[in-house]
């Protein structure tokens, strides 16, 4: 278990699935299993569009679907890789 900054979790993503969670705005605890790998995301559901927004975007496995981290996280604890 390590923390580190977005920036860092986007680097970690991009090269393999990890484990990781982080507090949302409403003070709850996400804990969410992700990747940035296309090879792991559905064809249909990928993108190479940047966000309209400022958030942090990742595909989350367990959802099967985009999910984003708000930009004030500064944050994260990668549980496993």
């Amino acid at each position: 278990m390590k923390t580190v900054k977005i920036e860092q979790l986007k680097e970690i993503l991009q090269m393999e699935k990890a484990r990781f969670q982080y507090k949302k705005r409403d003070g709850t605890i996400r804990e969410a299993y992700g990747t940035l790998q296309f090879v792991f995301i559905p064809e249909k559901l990928r993108s190479d569009k940047e966000s309209r927004s400022d958030n942090f975007k990742y595909f989350d496995l367990e959802k099967n679907a985009w999910r984003s981290i708000a930009k004030d996280v500064k944050e994260v604890t990668v549980l496993s890789q």
